[in-house]
């Protein structure tokens, strides 16, 4: 399963009871601050696979993933001080991807991002890799990298990609309804 914190947790709302493990192979933040600390965070999952074996494995981590999607995300993120804006799945090719458009009040309740006085940061486990940022990237040693901004910073922007991927299927055939 992915380790990235936030994909972790937007994927466990979305997925809690999935016997089998979703995975994102390729993750975009579009973060959005206000000088008052609120702001909104568009979280862009691309290439959501099962790593179930069987088609019916596959067929039933799809089944819950729409499911938790439809009715459940709202309620977990307002516990965490987060109102969803908007979400929505869509294929392009063989590819499903999930966007999830959330709005908070400060910067610490954006999953993954860290707050210290003069800095913003995310940390980057060696798994990943970073495709593209607007923030400095620092190696912490280990292979773990920080992506920085400056506190004052009003747009963060990050793309990670998992450097390998177990054996997996894409759910975008069973998205496009060409699975049952």
């Amino acid at each position: 399963m992915n380790r990235q914190s936030s994909v972790i947790t937007v994927m466990v709302l979305l997925l809690a009871v999935i016997p089998g493990c979703l995975q994102v192979r390729t993750t975009e933040h579009r973060i959005r601050l206000d000088k008052d600390g609120s702001g909104e965070h568009l979280l862009r999952m691309i290439d959501i696979r099962s790593d179930g074996v069987t088609d019916s494995a596959v067929a039933h981590d799809y089944r819950v993933m729409i499911s938790s999607f439809d009715a459940g995300v709202e309620k977990e993120f307002e516990a965490k001080a987060r109102h969803v804006v908007d979400k929505k799945l869509y294929t392009r090719g063989d590819t499903l991807f999930g966007e999830l458009t959330y709005s908070f009040k400060e910067p610490a309740a954006v999953e993954g991002l860290r707050v210290r006085e003069n800095e913003l940061f995310v940390i980057v486990l060696p798994e990943r890799e970073i495709l593209r940022t607007n923030g400095k990237i620092k190696e912490e040693g280990g292979g773990v990298q920080r992506i920085v901004w400056d506190r004052d910073a009003t747009r963060l922007l990050y793309v990670i990609r998992e450097r390998t991927l177990p054996p997996s299927r894409s759910l975008a055939p069973y998205y496009r309804g060409e699975k049952q």
